[in-house]
């Protein structure tokens, strides 16, 4: 099912490529055999093969990238007066009172997992559809009805199934409540450097936003301390790329780049951790698999696409924006995208794809644009000097919509 949802459109992926969703362009990748050179085991093969980047063994335009990267990610945390990441581990007296680690006592017994989204959304959405029912909705995946890859007979049901299982997956929006040692703001440093590791290995996009929900179910499930937290930022990231890349990172490059401040096996073992909390559940969808939907029901070109990842990409650090729901993440930006570029309309083929009218996304919409409002000045910048790369056609220096986010 997952192949298959990735399968059904097109997208620009990180390195601003026309690609089929959850497909890399074939890179030279020397003699290297495939699925023989992936082993996470001890002992395994250690010779480097040509055609891996971003790792110590390459050359020293490699090692200064990656010392840029580390040198990034300490001086967030001291600005944030968090110190460095060394220090993480070592916890001073606490102050104020313990949060709870039992989140049931913490909220009441209740967690919130939809907030932001109108008790009646179901029913409204339902009324919507049957006083449309005699609309014509134009067919989308038409033109692509010769295209095996598209897969038309079962796109509608795959997203439909993407629909059904997202309230599974997603994490409450309030599930710091059962962390002490650590915080939102840590976890947002974490993420933005993330970004830019991501970037520097070439990843698909798809690694990067299963990462970030890898990171957040876990975190939603196991108390961490600081000093393992960016050790579950890099395994979760192992994780994602074993999931959907096909020559994915070792685990010497993620124990290099994190400076070796945790071995091979601290990593191997936290892989087995994160797995079983999390119950072997890969495939979860992200905001990433509704955009493609999205992408080809506004009729988006590249710079459209290009724009709506930034949105997008933008939001993962802050940890206000778990409140929506992954599908309503990606048709904000979708929405975000138009009214920065003024091309289309939220009209009925977005709500009957989306399946969100336009006042249902006008919350996360106003969040998102003042996001990409404050992103040039933002002290986490990786998503904005990302897309501010010819690249990517500098979309994050495009000026937010008017209109939207500047409620106060």
């Amino acid at each position: 099912m997952n192949e298959n949802a990735r399968r059904s459109t097109g997208d620009i992926n990180t390195r601003g490529e026309k690609v089929m969703s959850g497909r890399v362009p074939l890179m030279a990748a020397g003699n290297r055999r495939a699925l023989g050179d992936v082993s996470n085991q001890l002992g395994g093969q250690a010779t480097r093969q040509a055609g891996k980047e971003g790792v110590k063994e390459n050359a020293s335009e490699s090692l200064s990238d990656m010392s840029t990267l580390l040198n990034n990610f300490r001086e967030k945390t001291q600005r944030a007066g968090l110190g460095g990441v060394a220090k993480w581990g070592r916890t001073s007296t606490r102050t104020s009172h313990t949060r709870p680690r039992d989140i049931s006592n913490a909220t009441g017994g209740t967690m919130t997992t939809r907030t932001g989204e109108p008790a009646s959304k179901r029913e409204s959405y339902t009324q919507y559809i049957q006083g449309r029912a005699a609309a014509e909705i134009p067919d989308i995946d038409a033109c692509d009805r010769e295209n095996p890859l598209a897969v038309t007979e079962y796109v509608n049901d795959i997203f439909s199934y993407w629909f059904r299982v997202e309230p599974d997956t997603q994490v409450a929006p309030n599930y710091m409540l059962i962390q002490t040692d650590i915080n939102d703001k840590m976890r947002a440093i974490l993420i933005d450097w993330l970004v830019e590791v991501h970037l520097k290995f070439k990843l698909m996009p798809e690694t990067l936003f299963l990462t970030h929900n890898l990171i957040d179910r876990f975190l939603s499930k196991k108390v961490v301390t600081r000093k393992n937290l960016q050790l579950v930022g890099v395994t979760a990231m192992l994780l994602a790329s074993k999931y959907e890349e096909i020559w994915a990172p070792e685990v010497r490059d993620f124990v290099y780049i994190s400076d070796k401040a945790y071995t091979r096996e601290q990593i191997l073992d936290m892989e087995k951790q994160m797995l079983n909390t999390l119950g072997f559940h890969l495939t979860v969808p992200t905001p990433y698999q509704f955009l493609s939907r999205f992408y080809k029901a506004a009729g988006a070109d590249k710079q459209f696409q290009l724009l709506a990842s930034f949105i997008v990409e933008s939001s993962l650090p802050d940890y206000s924006m778990l409140k929506f729901p992954a599908s309503l993440t990606a048709a904000a930006a979708t929405y975000v995208a138009m009214k920065t570029l003024g091309k289309g309309e939220w009209n009925d083929v977005m709500v009957a794809h989306t399946r969100y009218t336009e006042a249902d996304i006008r919350p996360c919409a106003n969040a998102m644009a003042r996001l990409q409002r404050k992103s040039a000045t933002a002290s986490l910048s990786a998503v904005h000097k990302k897309y501010s790369n010819p690249k990517f056609m500098e979309v994050a220096r495009l000026p937010a919509p008017a209109g939207l986010g500047e409620e106060n």
